[in-house]
């Protein structure tokens, strides 16, 4: 009888510790909803960054500035962004940066902060190559520059567009 109950008590409590493990992962999950951030284009943002020229598009949502490459544009062996901001209205958490690509952050400062990217071998065009975290005014921030250098030696200024607007009024 005592063994019977002793075994009880056993398998109820690693019921209960298995339940607290699967509470504690859920509560992390759920307060880093950053694990499952992706930033893809549509189909009518595609379309816009082609009609347009862009090599390079950015939007800012969710708390996020999202960089894309067109599909138009040659693989670089790397390219510098420079992002512009008004750091009274905008603060940037450049140590959780993410993306498709290797990244540095060089010079930041006040106004600004530049990410040198080297691209991949499996880069996917249609997701963003950067997504930066920022938080208060998305409109206090933009990609204000990009330069790419290809592994012919060649640099090429990289023309930008924002893809806000058309963000905005597609949905």
């Amino acid at each position: 009888m005592i063994k019977k109950t002793l075994l009880m008590i056993k398998k109820y409590s690693l019921m209960v510790l298995a339940a607290a493990i699967i509470a504690v992962g859920v509560f992390y999950v759920i307060n880093n909803p950053s694990f499952f951030t992706a930033s893809v284009l549509s189909l009518q943002e595609k379309a816009f960054i082609t009609q347009k020229w862009r090599d390079i598009a950015y939007k800012t949502t969710s708390g996020y500035l999202d960089i894309f490459i067109s599909e138009n544009l040659e693989t670089p062996q790397n390219i510098d962004f420079t992002v512009s901001f008004d750091k009274d209205t905008v603060n940037i958490n450049a140590q959780n940066i993410s993306g498709q690509w290797t990244r540095t952050v060089n010079n930041p400062d006040d106004n600004s902060i530049t990410i040198q990217s080297i691209p991949g071998a499996n880069m996917d065009k249609s997701q963003s190559i950067i997504l930066l975290p920022f938080t208060w005014e998305s409109k206090n921030i933009l990609l204000s520059e990009a330069g790419a250098k290809f592994s012919d030696g060649k640099e090429k200024s990289l023309s930008i567009g924002s893809l806000n607007e058309i963000t905005v009024h597609g949905k």
